[in-house]
């Protein structure tokens, strides 16, 4: 893969991307300021879009951008919305990561931990608001990050709760095994400041580019061991691709030096009851460095203008088949749009 252009965009400070090292790293402060073209900045979402489809990445992180702007042009309103577009087991999967989130936090601070049945409630209200939201096109196009649209029924025209059981039904079971999880007797003998448990990804700077990522839980069982936890409602894999990239998160947001011996990534899937711990290695946390460059640099070399991070014209992002970008499917009538 190509290595990233001597123009890419990188943050105050940064210098110039050499070797990867454990220790190449920056804290990114601030990002995102209302621009023509949108602030460049790498995340393991973004490299697996790019990988299925280079057209829906344009709409995706291009196309799309400022579309919440009323002055904005149709095709940018239409991607942004379509951006928005959920599926019950994705709700699923972020109430029951907020539940978690909950959880952990409580014990941190010494406290009771949300019942199932709160926790029930909170994954409930979000399936509600889905089905009711997947009613209302015209409201959920002109707030789309308001109204909640279900995918399924924006593309097939009409609302479906058929969905509705069984993703109440998954939603138990992963409340059932995160309510009964080992977990939460370790925390409790973990100092409460060795357990970080993150807002969401945040972004840093490792080699002068912003990275976004965020384990959903970081502990210390004792002042050396490092234990990095990611929930996970369905598919789980693509941990291992995302376990090292949270390393470089521990190390540069945390400020937790790297051990040999001493790191572990834990994934502990709430839908099939898997629980799994393997050591982070060395070699983890440079590979997800090298991955970290060789993807900006296939990136870039989709730019017209690096610095400006102005992306070439859309016909330079080539299309995959259909049956690879179901997700995405309608957006060739934005092509006709803009082309």
């Amino acid at each position: 893969m190509p290595p990233a252009p001597h123009g890419a965009p990188r943050a105050p400070g940064a210098g110039q991307a050499g070797a990867a090292t454990l220790t190449s790293s920056w804290r990114c402060e601030a990002m995102y300021a209302d621009t023509f073209y949108p602030d460049f900045s790498w995340s393991h979402s973004r490299d697996r879009a790019l990988a299925e489809c280079a057209r829906a990445y344009f709409w995706r992180y291009y196309g799309s951008h400022r579309g919440w702007l009323p002055e904005a042009p149709d095709s940018s309103r239409t991607a942004y919305a379509l951006k928005q577009l959920t599926t019950f087991p994705m709700i699923v999967g972020n109430a029951v990561h907020e539940c978690a989130r909950a959880c952990a936090a409580a014990v941190r601070a010494g406290d009771t931990r949300p019942s199932f049945e709160v926790m029930l409630a909170r994954v409930s209200d979000a399936l509600n608001r889905a089905v009711l939201g997947s009613h209302h096109r015209g409201q959920f196009l002109r707030d789309p990050k308001r109204v909640v649209m279900l995918r399924d029924a924006w593309y097939s025209g009409r609302a479906d709760a058929s969905g509705l059981a069984p993703a109440l039904t998954k939603a138990r079971a992963c409340l059932r095994a995160l309510e009964s999880s080992a977990l939460w007797d370790e925390l409790a003998q973990c100092q409460p400041e060795w357990i970080t448990v993150p807002d969401g990804p945040e972004a840093f700077v490792h080699e002068g580019w912003p990275i976004y990522a965020g384990p959903d839980l970081v502990y210390r069982p004792n002042s050396r061991k490092v234990v990095i936890l990611d929930w996970k409602t369905g598919d789980d894999s693509d941990a291992e691709l995302q376990i090292p990239l949270y390393g470089l998160y521990c190390r540069t947001v945390l400020g937790l030096p790297f051990r040999d011996e001493e790191w572990f990534g834990r994934v502990v899937n709430l839908s099939t009851g898997e629980d799994t711990t393997r050591e982070i290695t060395r070699i983890d946390v440079l590979g997800a460095a090298d991955r970290v460059r060789d993807s900006v640099g296939v990136m870039h070399s989709l730019l017209a203008d690096a610095d400006g991070n102005q992306p070439r014209p859309m016909e330079e992002f080539p299309v995959l088949e259909p049956e690879r970008r179901r997700a995405w499917r309608g957006l060739g009538v934005l092509t006709a749009v803009v082309a």
